[in-house]
C-alpha cells in the first residue's frame, strides 16, 4: 500500500472487536506530523530523491518511511475498550510494554518510557529525536516510535518498530538548522538481533494481539 494512502483507511469496528493491520509500505516517503510546518524541511530536495511527501493526523515530527525499514502496524480498538483509559499518555504503556518485553527476549538492553518526557526542539522536528510515553530505546537509542489518533469512537495506535536506520537522513531535509548540542539518538535492531524480519514482525504481532 502506498503511504499516502494509509490513514484515511479506518475500518468499521464491530463492538469489542479490536484489529491489527501489518503495513507494508511500497514507496519512500517522508510523513510529516500534526504539528510539523512543511517550511521547516527541503520538500524539493524531498522529492527529487524520490520521497512522497505525505501529512498524517497524529504525532508531532517527521518519520521516514521505507520499504522493509521498519516494522509496521497499526491497532485499532473501540474506545470503550480497556487497553484506552482517558490518558493519552498512559495509553500508549500496554503497547510498548508488549515490545519490550519482545525484545527482552531477544536479549537486547531494551527500557521503555513510562512517564512524560520535555519536549525538544529537535523531537519537534524529527519524531525519532525524542522519546514519549511507551516508546522503547536500545542501549539509549530509540528503535521503537508510538502515535495515536482518536476519531469515530476510536482509536488507532501506530507502531514503528526500526529493523534498519534510515531516521538520520531526515537531518539532510532540515531547512532549519538542528538545535545546537542535541542528539538524534536510533538505531534499528537489524543487526542485533538473530532473527529475520518476518519472525520478529510475527513475533511483536503475536506479543501485542495475545493481550
Amino acid at each position: 500500500m502506498s503511504t499516502a494512502g494509509l490513514h484515511d483507511a479506518w475500518p468499521k469496528l464491530q463492538a469489542g472487536q479490536r484489529l491489527c493491520r501489518i503495513v507494508q509500505p511500497t514507496d519512500r516517503a517522508l510523513v510529516l506530523g500534526s504539528s510539523t510546518r512543511q517550511s521547516e524541511f527541503d520538500l524539493d530536495r524531498a522529492r527529487r530523491q524520490g520521497l512522497a511527501v505525505v501529512r498524517r493526523n497524529s504525532g508531532g515530527g517527521a518519520v521516514l518511511v521505507e520499504p522493509g525499514a521498519q516494522i509496521w502496524l497499526m491497532l485499532y480498538l473501540g474506545l470503550d475498550d480497556p487497553l484506552v483509559p482517558w490518558d493519552l499518555g498512559r495509553s500508549f504503556l500496554w503497547l510498548g510494554a508488549a515490545v519490550l518485553g519482545l525484545l527482552r527476549e531477544l536479549r537486547l538492553n531494551a527500557t521503555m518510557v513510562e512517564s512524560r518526557q520535555p519536549r525538544t526542539a529537535l523531537g519537534s522536528l524529527i519524531c525519532f529525536a525524542d522519546l514519549g510515553y511507551g516508546e522503547v530505546s536500545v542501549d539509549g537509542a530509540k528503535v521503537l516510535g508510538l502515535a495515536q489518533r482518536r476519531s469515530r469512537g476510536q482509536a488507532c495506535f501506530q507502531l514503528s518498530l526500526l529493523w534498519e536506520e534510515r531516521q538520520s537522513h531526515l537531518r539532510e531535509l532540515l531547512v532549519v538548522d538542528p538545535p545546537e548540542g542535541e542528539s538524534l539518538r536510533v538505531a534499528g535492531i537489524a543487526p542485533l538481533v538473530d532473527l529475520s524480519r518476518q519472525d520478529v514482525q510475527n513475533r511483536v504481532v503475536k506479543a501485542i494481539t495475545a493481550l
